[in-house]
């Protein structure tokens, strides 16, 4: 009788510490499922890149929207830039003095010193509208004959017009340089008849792409031709204008800066609209082979750079991405929902980056987990949703029971 109750008490015992250990052991945390990246960081796209055909002399640099791809040549130096500096010219006019679609903007009338000043330049054989004292011009209007036909006293009324001297409107041009991180940029005038007006190419790539994100003077750049009161008709100088899809964005030439252009030209490659937006700087002869040349230099780089694109498909349809593994559970792929192609110039390199979530659980198979984004430049990718491809649940208790 007593090994009986000896017996009794020891399983008591022992079912009373069985108990502890899964009162302990249930109120352990589930251990979490790990997540493990099995897709390579980067796809290398086929093919080698060709040379560009830079110039020979002077600096130039290229934009290629899709792929965010730059190049350049000839060092990142500050050269005069002549008549691209009014790119910046208008950019500062519009930024205090903002135009929406379809608006002109305020009436600002010549007066006689901006006469003498159109004469005085006329005579030195700079490129000038002609104006009369009481003329009344819209805003847009002198946008418009600043960058179309590239009337330097124009450009010396808006700075008056806007900061009430030139020397306070070139201030406001290099802060506005200066906050945009253009280091090699720097303005003595507001027309670039000074040599002092001096950028990079590479800059001046970045000018022209601030310019085109406005509307206003996306379009005035793109007109081969303008109307104005009393100059008439007034032409675009830039000499490639409609080759090539190029719609923009202004030419400039002195002595001390040789033929520069800046240029945008807008093509579809593969059913994806592409921008492409350029410079060149420094290019020999007089204002007109000197120009001619800067718009060969030019349509050569854009006939390059559409060669080289392609689209490739760098991640196909229910592509395992990662695994999400557990001691308890076969692992579970996670997988794309779609195929992911991306515009990219040959041989380049489209990084892969995954955002996963954590594995949460239950996990029910083609539940969202996260995002597979290809990146074929620095900037925005193309992105796909990653599924489940199938379900892990929580383990069971006879596995907790028995696994600390």
């Amino acid at each position: 009788m007593r090994a009986r109750r000896g017996t009794l008490r020891a399983l008591l015992v022992l079912l009373s510490a069985l108990a502890l250990l899964a009162e302990v052991q249930f109120a352990r945390p589930v251990p979490a499922a790990s997540l493990r990246v099995t897709l390579p960081a980067q796809y290398r796209v086929p093919g080698r890149l060709a040379p560009a055909p830079w110039p020979s002399s002077g600096e130039a640099a290229l934009y290629v929207s899709g792929p965010d791809w730059e190049g350049s040549s000839g060092g990142d130096r500050s050269l005069p830039v002549a008549s691209l500096t009014k790119i910046m010219t208008a950019l500062v006019v519009l930024r205090a003095h903002p135009l929406g679609a379809g608006q002109e903007g305020p009436q600002v009338v010549v007066d006689a010193a901006q006469v003498q000043l159109y004469r005085s330049e006329l005579g030195q054989g700079d490129s000038v509208l002609p104006v009369v004292a009481g003329e009344s011009l819209t805003e847009l209007q002198l946008l418009e004959a600043l960058l179309v036909p590239s009337a330097d006293n124009i450009a010396t009324l808006l700075a008056d017009w806007d900061a009430g001297s030139e020397t306070a409107f070139v201030g406001r041009m290099n802060a506005l340089a200066a906050s945009w991180g253009l280091g090699q940029t720097h303005f003595a005038d507001a027309s670039g008849l000074d040599p002092g007006s001096s950028s990079s190419a590479a800059d001046l790539v970045r000018l022209a792409r601030l310019a085109l994100a406005s509307p206003v003077l996306a379009g005035i750049v793109a007109l081969p031709a303008v109307q104005l009161p009393v100059a008439g008709l007034v032409r675009n100088y830039n000499p490639v204008l409609g080759e090539e899809g190029v719609d923009g964005v202004k030419t400039g030439w002195t002595g001390p800066a040789g033929g520069c252009l800046a240029f945008a030209a807008r093509e579809t490659v593969s059913g994806q609209p592409v921008l492409l937006v350029g410079a060149v700087l420094g290019q020999p002869g007089d204002s007109v082979s000197a120009l001619r040349g800067a718009g060969q230099v030019a349509l050569g780089l854009i006939s390059w750079a559409l060669s080289q694109l392609r689209r490739v498909r760098v991640v196909a349809r229910g592509r395992t991405v990662a695994l999400a593994s557990s001691a308890w559970s076969p692992s579970v792929p996670l997988r794309t929902r779609g195929a992911i192609s991306v515009l990219s110039l040959a041989g380049g390199r489209v990084r892969l980056e995954p955002e996963l979530g954590r594995a949460r659980l239950p996990l029910r198979a083609g539940a969202l987990v996260g995002r597979l984004t290809a990146l074929p430049g620095p900037g925005a990718g193309v992105s796909v949703a990653l599924l489940a491809g199938g379900a892990m649940t929580p383990p069971s208790p006879w596995w907790r029971l028995l696994h600390g």
